[in-house]
């Protein structure tokens, strides 16, 4: 069993470099990280924030052989009784503005679940930082948890007809406002830019607060998502005998 899992920053990945001795592995100019967890060999992506970075780092990790994916990584709470560290297991991905909708595996969804993953019956990807809790009170209603980069990496598995799910981890509250313009220490692969934090520091000395908040709940909800992930895997791996059946693979093509 060969597993791909996705995350969009490094701080989402953080937690693997301690747990795991990781091997590098590169396919056509990106990065990926690989472990054994159980009987499943797990390739680790860093993509970078936002649908492109996303899309393009899944089409070239898809090309090697994988038997399922997990599209993972942080995401905002749109719902009140979502709290930071809680990891939520979509049904369903959509893209902000779009009716399309893409189902996620219905085995894997089932599976995380039963590892007490909480259900969302939908995440919503953005092409943008959703940042103000005016913002994800006007979201509310259409899905559970917002993020950037899920419907890309779901998009290609489908092309793929890879298995896929989305399970994230909040990592910020319905309640609260992200520091404002937050996108800006971002660089154009979407990855953080520590200079560009300091910038937007000194140009916002009042939002060290929030900064140091969002610092804070970040690093709970990467550790949360690492020991969800962890025993996820190797349950999934342990069961892995005939995997994936043809039930799922009808399912993943839908």
């Amino acid at each position: 069993m060969r597993i791909l899992v996705t995350f969009a920053v490094e701080a989402e990945f953080a937690p693997w470099r301690k747990l795991r001795t990781l091997e590098p592995v590169h396919l056509n100019g990106l990065e990926m990280f690989r472990c054994q967890i159980g009987r499943a060999t797990v390739d680790f992506v860093v993509t970078g924030m936002g649908m492109e970075n996303a899309r393009r780092g899944a089409a070239v990790a898809m090309a090697a052989p994988h038997t399922i994916c997990i599209a993972s990584g942080f995401a905002g709470s749109l719902k009140g009784t979502h709290k930071v560290g809680d990891i939520l297991a979509a049904r369903a991905v959509q893209l902000l503005g779009k009716s399309k909708t893409i189902e996620c595996s219905r085995n894997l969804f089932w599976a995380a679940c039963v590892n007490r993953a909480i259900e969302a019956a939908m995440f919503l990807t953005t092409d943008k930082v959703i940042a103000t809790v005016e913002e994800k009170q006007r979201l509310s209603p259409f899905a559970d948890a917002v993020d950037m980069e899920s419907f890309a990496i779901l998009s290609v598995a489908k092309e793929k007809k890879l298995p896929a799910v989305a399970i994230r981890v909040v990592s910020d509250r319905f309640d609260e406002d992200m520091p404002a313009d937050i996108s800006t220490t971002v660089d154009e692969r979407g990855r953080v830019k520590i200079g560009g934090v300091v910038k937007h520091l000194a140009s916002h000395p009042l939002q060290l607060p929030a900064l140091i908040r969002l610092g804070r709940h970040s690093h709970t909800a990467a550790e949360a998502l690492c020991h969800f992930l962890e025993v996820f895997i190797k349950e999934l791996s342990l069961r892995s005998h005939g995997w994936p059946p043809p039930e799922l693979q009808e399912v993943a093509a839908r």
